[in-house]
């Protein structure tokens, strides 16, 4: 794992109720109704890169 990775995957885990968010949502991506799934994605996108701006300093 790239350091980069590794900060973005810390700054996530070091709240755990936004990785439980996070979970949720990639178990969520499995769903058979196509509106869950298109919600479980934006959270997860919208989670990955606050910690991508957390990691850049912003």
């Amino acid at each position: 794992m790239s350091p980069r990775r590794w900060a973005v995957t810390a700054a996530i885990e070091r709240r755990p109720d936004v990785a439980a968010r996070l979970r949720q949502a990639e178990l969520d991506m499995d769903s058979p109704d196509s509106h869950v799934r298109d919600q479980a994605i934006r959270t997860a996108g919208d989670i990955v890169r606050a910690a991508h701006r957390e990691v850049e300093g912003g």
